[in-house]
């Protein structure tokens, strides 16, 4: 099984991006690469079902996990300083963890299992919310979200 763990895996010279893209990953070890100057980390197309271990990325600012397993969001959390949580195409079944997203500027969840919305009206910076290609039948109120674009 393959587990994220802080190997020198960062690219040379660039400590504030970690991408561990298509790795085969499947879980996140205790481990990981959360030095203060890393504000980014991307595990796109992986096999990770959930986010676990991030608490101590305390000062990420952008998690995207698209194309993998994920069925819950439980582990974002803790991430107080999230701009932009970018969990497209997995099979997560409802949104979970927002409250304390405030700063949350860039949501998407296209491409999941989501029946509801909820919790979202506690992220009052977002801009960009993509729930396409989901089952949810009807958006609650969103008035709350003032910084929310319309795109046509």
């Amino acid at each position: 099984m393959a587990v994220a763990h802080a190997d020198g895996v960062l690219p040379p010279g660039d400590g504030s991006v970690v991408n561990w893209s298509g790795q085969g990953l499947q879980k996140l070890g205790p481990n990981l690469p959360c030095e203060a100057d890393i504000h980014t980390l991307i595990l796109d197309k992986n096999q990770i079902i959930k986010l676990e271990n991030l608490e101590k990325c305390k000062r990420l600012m952008q998690l995207s996990v698209a194309n993998n397993r994920l069925v819950r969001m439980m582990g974002v959390a803790k991430l107080t300083q999230l701009r932009v949580l970018n969990l497209p195409h997995n099979s997560i079944g409802s949104v979970e963890g927002l409250k304390e997203l405030v700063q949350l500027e860039w949501l998407n969840l296209a491409g999941n299992n989501l029946k509801a919305i909820e919790q979202i009206n506690s992220c009052i910076a977002l801009q960009h919310l993509d729930l396409s290609d989901n089952n949810i039948p009807q958006i609650g109120d969103l008035s709350k979200l003032i910084s929310l674009k319309l795109e046509s």
